[in-house]
């Protein structure tokens, strides 16, 4: 692992603080520095669900906070689809990241005034609400092109969705 690949984690609002920072760079064993920033062992968590029609899926339902999603949106190479779930969020913190990145924005939930108003005017067609995941799944379908991700990544906590139930429907409707 590079000092580049562990200076890209800490982009994100310098998350931690320049002791905590210096530690991780100092620290000497490997297996220590690639656990931040190496999500492959997590579960749900960037997991790679299938690419067709030259559109890739990727399944991040256990990305349950902005930062998680940040991270995954920023790792996403190729222009991101993002289906998220509305929440009472602060936004703001995300609004470099989709404008590097996120050319769709489809959200389920009733909540969508937070989401809209700090990211909406970011994506062409601004924030699209989908009323469940199936509904989610065709309009991300419809929107991306070949060379697109679609990235399910919440960005928060909701008792309004059971997101193991949402994700069992990302990965299905993406697999047919």
């Amino acid at each position: 692992m590079t000092l580049e690949q562990l200076a890209k984690q800490g982009r994100r609002k310098e998350i931690y603080t320049i002791a905590i920072n210096q530690n991780i760079c100092n620290a000497r064993n490997e297996n220590l520095k690639n656990s931040f920033v190496d999500c492959e062992h997590i579960k749900h968590r960037n997991e790679f669900v299938t690419m067709r029609n030259g559109v890739k899926y990727i399944n991040d339902s256990a990305a349950k906070s902005l930062s998680a999603t940040w991270f995954s949106i920023e790792n996403v190479n190729e222009p991101v689809v993002w289906i998220a779930l509305a929440g009472n969020e602060d936004y703001e913190e995300m609004i470099s990241v989709v404008r590097q990145h996120v050319k769709t924005i489809i959200c389920l939930g009733d909540n969508m005034d937070p989401i809209r108003s700090s990211l909406g005017c970011l994506v062409r067609d601004g924030v699209l609400k989908a009323e469940n995941m199936e509904d989610a799944m065709r309009m991300a379908a419809n929107k991306a092109i070949s060379g697109y991700s679609i990235l399910f990544s919440p960005g928060c906590e909701s008792e309004d969705f059971d997101t193991r139930k949402m994700e069992k429907t990302f990965i299905k409707m993406a697999k047919e």
